[in-house]
């Protein structure tokens, strides 16, 4: 299992109203799934980065397949215009996001050009799309897993399971999928997510 702490370094990330930065709450979140997955699981884990530094967003991809791992999870944190948004929502990959709101949360988090498929492509791209293909169906039932348990565990507001063109996923050779715990720009959620009760609750919910 290789853990992906979103952003981090310059990239902060979203802001919390009360100054709370995207970048330290992924971090803290994704320390726990790792020693959680360590020690009730009994699996290898890693994280992307244990530290606060930046890391490109192919870089990320490219360490889960560098651990040849079973699963890639890349934990963040929304952000809204909309004080009152709220919520926890589960991604994963596809060429072309699902609606103007899954758009919008692959272009805070980084997304890669949307394309629709077409018939005059070369070697290379075939095989990548082959590749990414392969991984769609278990990236989907992943998806769907983690939503099923934190939507189980009431931690908040259910978002659903949504497709999105999220670099950061790009290139994972496994199931991989991207966790948005909750938005930091809403006052009383950035409360709360800092919490250690809640993410104690959610790293349960996660491993």
């Amino acid at each position: 299992l290789v853990i992906d702490p979103g952003h981090g370094g310059e990239d902060t990330g979203a802001r919390g109203p009360a100054g709370r930065l995207e970048k330290d709450l992924t971090l803290a979140v994704a320390r726990r799934v790792c020693a959680a997955a360590v020690d009730s699981l009994s699996v290898q884990a890693y994280l992307t980065r244990d530290t606060d530094i930046a890391l490109d967003l192919d870089e990320r991809a490219a360490i889960a397949n560098n651990f040849n791992a079973d699963i890639f999870l890349s934990i963040h944190a929304n952000g809204s215009r909309v004080a009152s948004a709220s919520g926890t929502e589960v991604f994963f990959l596809s060429y072309t996001a699902v609606d103007d709101e899954a758009r919008r949360v692959a272009l805070q988090e980084g997304a890669v050009a949307e394309r629709a498929p077409t018939a005059d492509k070369d070697v290379g791209l075939i095989l990548w799309d082959m590749a990414q293909a392969a991984q769609l169906e278990a990236s989907s039932k992943l998806a769907t897993s983690l939503h099923a348990s934190i939507a189980e565990a009431s931690l908040s507001r259910s978002r659903g399971v949504k497709q999105a063109p999220f670099r950061v996923l790009v290139g994972a050779t496994m199931p991989a999928s991207l966790l948005e715990i909750g938005f930091i720009t809403n006052p009383a959620e950035e409360k709360l997510l800092f919490t250690d009760e809640h993410q104690a609750r959610l790293t349960d919910a996660i491993i």
